[in-house]
């Protein structure tokens, strides 16, 4: 099920969406640059690119102020998921029209019934190598159909029941904009070394 942030995210991504914006840092962290002029709520959903000598990284906006722009993480744009060095804090900054990709995969440990009006994926798994992954994307030219995939290798040792999937624009769990819900049969995972491979369709 596309959810109705989805639908939002969707929407920005095949039109551009907010307009881009560039300027010069002021102050970062980890999980956020400082500038200003930025307009109010205007870029969620988006990537702020930063390059310099020492640094190549995006993040994907989840909230921003006037002066403010709280991301996701820094990440690697050659390694997508992989956490890159925190940009400096006058680097150079823009911050991409459209919307940040949707690669990401988590699976739940609750019995959900999705909904449209679902934001989060309740009861998200975290632990023993059942967090939030890179999905590996399939598409053949002209269908109007894709593919993201994800095998998740357990590294626990009790039992734990996999119910339903979603898909993210971020590698933090928790945290980012969901486009697709879907409950799928459930999966138990008993041992380490167990494996459970999901796949996300989506129709065009």
């Amino acid at each position: 099920m596309k959810v109705n942030s989805g639908q939002d995210l969707q929407a920005k991504a095949l039109t551009g969406g907010a307009v881009g914006f560039s300027g010069t840092a002021t102050a970062s962290s980890a999980t956020s640059l400082t500038s200003s002029g930025f307009t109010s709520g205007a870029y969620v959903g988006q990537m702020v690119v930063v390059a310099s000598a020492t640094t190549f990284a995006y993040g994907v906006i989840l909230s921003n102020s006037t002066t403010v722009l709280t991301v996701d993480q820094w990440s690697s744009p050659v390694s997508p998921g992989a956490v890159a060095t925190t940009p400096g804090s006058t680097d150079k900054f823009v911050i991409m029209p459209g919307a940040a990709f949707v690669q990401y995969m988590a699976i739940t440990g609750t019995n959900i019934t999705p909904s449209a009006t679902d934001t989060a994926l309740s009861g998200e798994l975290t632990t023993n190598g059942l967090g939030r992954k890179t999905a590996t994307y399939a598409h053949t030219t002209g269908a109007n159909t894709y593919t993201l995939s994800v095998t998740y290798t357990y590294t626990g040792s009790t039992t734990q029941n996999i119910y339903a999937i979603g898909t993210f624009n971020t590698p933090v769990a928790s945290s980012g904009i969901m486009l697709h819900e879907t409950a799928t049969t459930l999966a138990t995972v008993n041992a380490n070394g167990d494996a459970a491979t999901y796949t996300q369709t989506v129709t065009m």
